[in-house]
């Protein structure tokens, strides 16, 4: 399986003849990702892909208000990371309706990504604030008419449809949303070069409800990603403080109705961003400062000792040795060693 790789996300519009002898034009799309190029002429993708649902997740940052003061090598979006996974159930033999959830799986996520958590109390540590306003997030977009106009039903493609197996599952397993998130990580951390992503992709197998490796050092290289980043990037205080900050700030904008509930979850980061900067409100201002000078800030907080409530996102892969799927912590010693490092760094880090 050979791979063309693109920094990032793009679709091309063709035209093509019908294959009635009508010369009647069909619109086609040629969509450009980080693990290649995909001809799409499924009506329905087709509307979703020109969706203004899709058009919002462009300007919605994965890392949230992070990418606003921790710069990465690239821009890296909720769209970027709805269309690689969509891509990845293509490529290993996702049927329409799991493509479909797939790319739609993070459209409901509010301004800033998980901020949505902290601002709305969302304390489930199974599933986020956008999984729970997935179904209603949708019907307000009228994604439900959408895709009854196309035969298909709204409920086969929510979160709490548990029949997608290849791309949700729980830690820690690997599964379609999981692998995308996990790759891009590797090439903004530069544990990850292109190459790497091809010969994960060519190591690695969809059967019987698991993904699995056939190669141990792939799975590794992959495993060790999610490690870095869970202690690095994700669950780093960093993150925690800059996402309780961003939180509070849209908290106060809130009350002062400077933003509405709908800016929240239907606007830009942008947008609100800027709305923000503008306000001239002490308490958001004070949040915004914080924000960009998180590293003193984070430094006066130190002595406060205050819980960061943070998750262990470490992988586990499953690896077929001979007949049998086993855990690559079960058979890499060293890799067993870092897991459980981190893991129970993690746990004391969210006991402090």
């Amino acid at each position: 399986m050979k791979h063309n790789f693109y920094l990032l996300a793009t679709i091309h519009f063709l035209l093509a003849a019908s294959c009635n002898g009508m010369n009647k034009p069909l619109q086609k799309l040629l969509v450009n990702t980080l693990y290649g190029n995909f001809k799409v002429t499924e009506p329905v993708l087709i509307d979703l892909f020109n969706n203004p649902v899709m058009e919002r997740i462009k300007q919605v940052r994965q890392y949230g208000a992070e990418d606003y003061v921790i710069k990465q090598k690239k821009e890296y979006t909720r769209y970027e990371h709805c269309v690689g996974v969509w891509a990845l159930l293509r490529m290993y033999g996702a049927d329409l309706e799991e493509q479909i959830a797939g790319l739609l799986h993070d459209a409901s996520h509010t301004v800033f990504s998980h901020v949505g958590d902290r601002l709305f109390k969302h304390e489930s540590a199974l599933c986020s604030y956008q999984d729970d306003i997935h179904e209603w997030y949708l019907k307000k977009q009228k994604i439900d008419l959408l895709l009854t106009h196309h035969g298909i039903s709204l409920t086969t493609i929510l979160h709490s449809n548990n029949k997608h197996t290849m791309l949700e599952q729980d830690l820690p397993n690997i599964c379609a949303d999981r692998l995308e998130y996990n790759l891009q990580a590797g090439l903004l951390t530069d544990h990850l070069r292109t190459d790497d992503i091809a010969t994960i992709l060519d190591n690695i197998r969809y059967g019987n409800g698991h993904w699995f490796f056939v190669n141990e050092e792939s799975a590794k290289k992959l495993a060790m990603v999610s490690l870095f980043n869970t202690e690095h990037v994700w669950s780093s205080t960093a993150a925690y403080f800059i996402t309780k900050w961003t939180a509070q700030a849209l908290e106060r904008a809130l009350e002062i109705k400077l933003l509405t509930h709908n800016d929240i979850h239907f606007s830009t980061d942008p947008l609100v961003w800027n709305k923000l900067w503008i306000s001239n409100d002490p308490v958001i201002i004070g949040c915004l400062d914080n924000i960009v000078n998180y590293k003193t800030a984070i430094s006066m907080n130190a002595h406060k000792k205050e819980p960061i409530k943070v998750k262990f996102r470490g992988l586990d892969p499953l690896v077929q040795i001979n007949d049998q799927l086993k855990r690559l912590t079960s058979i890499d010693s060293e890799y067993n060693q870092e897991y459980e490092r981190v893991k129970a760094y993690i746990m004391r880090k969210s006991k402090l």
